[in-house]
């Protein structure tokens, strides 16, 4: 998971996107090297989710996040659910821990969707 800029030129293949708004809230929130650290692992590890994506909004305090969760895929009614950050919470607490809140949620609709899919090709190759 890599946290990239929506532009017209959009790195496509991350689990997580955000925009330039979000992208200065999180280096304002973010205090320590620990934090960033662990976000930077929370993005690596998200980077392998080829099923589910994370889209990072700001709430119009300009200060907490929002996120929706979804499909990669882009297929129609794949969106799985909208959450929000405590805006009280945010003003003492880094936004990592909301993130990794996302990237556990992602991971697992993304097993769950593993289970699902099936690839037609493998089965009737057994047959």
């Amino acid at each position: 998971m890599q946290i990239n800029n929506q532009t017209p030129n959009q790195n496509f293949g991350m689990a997580i996107h955000s925009n330039l708004n979000v992208n200065n809230v999180l280096k304002a929130r973010i205090k320590s090297a620990a934090a960033l650290e662990k976000l930077n692992k929370i993005a690596e590890r998200q980077a392998q989710n080829d099923k589910v994506d994370i889209t990072l909004f700001l709430n119009p305090d300009g200060r907490s996040l929002s996120a929706n969760v979804y499909d990669a895929s882009g297929k129609a009614g794949t969106f799985f659910k909208s959450y929000s950050e405590n805006p009280l919470i945010s003003l003492f607490k880094s936004p990592v821990g909301f993130i990794n809140k996302l990237s556990n949620v992602a991971d697992k609709q993304a097993d769950k969707i593993r289970k699902t899919d099936l690839n037609y090709d493998d089965v009737f190759q057994k047959m």
